[in-house]
C-alpha cells in the first residue's frame, strides 16, 4: 500500500459533513477505515465475531455522536483511539466475565460479548431485508445465495446457469442498490452501519 493510499482525501471536510448528518460522507469513511480497523482489532482479539462486534460498536458510537465530528483534528488518530479504547473494554470485560465464572464454577467459560447500544436489531434486519426484496429478481437470489446461503460465484453460476462474471456484477449491482436504499432511508443510518459492516469482507 503507498502512502497515499493510505490517506483519506479531504478527511476533515468529510468529518464536518459527517457531523451535519451527510450519511454519503459518513459512508466514504467507513469505506476507507473500516478494512484498516477491523485488522487491528483482530490481531488482538483472535476472534472474528468478537472484532465485527467491536468495530460495529465504533462506528455506530461515530454516527450517534457525529456532531463532535467537527472539533477532530486528526480523525485518522480518533478512529484508531476509539478502536484502543473498546478493544481494550473487550478485553477487559473478558477478563473480568472469566474471573467470575471461574470463581462460580471452576471452569473457564467465556460468553460473546453483547453489543450494548441503542439498537433495535430486529427493525435494521427488517430494514434490510426490505431493500433486499426490492431488488430485481435476478439480484436478488444471488445476493441471497452469497450472503445467507454462504455460495461463492461459481457454486451460484452453476446453480443459477450464470457465468460466474455475471454473478458477480450482479452481486456487486445489488450490494450498492441495497447500501443506496439504506442511506437514502431516513432514520436508517444504523441500518446502513450494519449492512456496511455485514457485507465489507
Amino acid at each position: 500500500m503507498t502512502a497515499s493510499a493510505a490517506i483519506l482525501p479531504n478527511e476533515k471536510e468529510l468529518f464536518v459533513r459527517m457531523a451535519e448528518g451527510d450519511q454519503a460522507a459518513f459512508t466514504k469513511i467507513f469505506d476507507h477505515y473500516e478494512p484498516r480497523i477491523y485488522p487491528f482489532v483482530l490481531k488482538i482479539t483472535r476472534s472474528e465475531l468478537s472484532a465485527e462486534e467491536i468495530v460495529q460498536e465504533l462506528f455506530i458510537k461515530l454516527w450517534t455522536n457525529r456532531a463532535a465530528a467537527k472539533k477532530i483534528e486528526n480523525p485518522r488518530s480518533y478512529i484508531f483511539r476509539m478502536a484502543t479504547n473498546r478493544t481494550t473494554n473487550y478485553l477487559k470485560t473478558m477478563a473480568r466475565q472469566v474471573r467470575i465464572v471461574e470463581k462460580a464454577t471452576g471452569q473457564v467459560v467465556i460468553e460473546r460479548n453483547v453489543t450494548e447500544e441503542m439498537v433495535d436489531l430486529k427493525e435494521t434486519e427488517e430494514l434490510i431485508n426490505k431493500a433486499v426484496q426490492q431488488l430485481p429478481e435476478q439480484q436478488k437470489k444471488v445476493y441471497i445465495l452469497s450472503r445467507r446461503e454462504g455460495l461463492n460465484a461459481d457454486e451460484i453460476a452453476t446453480k443459477m446457469n450464470l457465468s460466474s462474471k455475471t454473478v458477480k456484477n450482479h452481486l456487486t449491482e445489488a450490494l450498492h442498490t441495497i447500501k443506496e436504499r439504506l442511506q437514502n432511508s431516513p432514520g436508517a443510518a444504523i441500518a446502513l452501519i450494519v449492512f456496511l459492516i455485514k457485507n465489507a469482507r
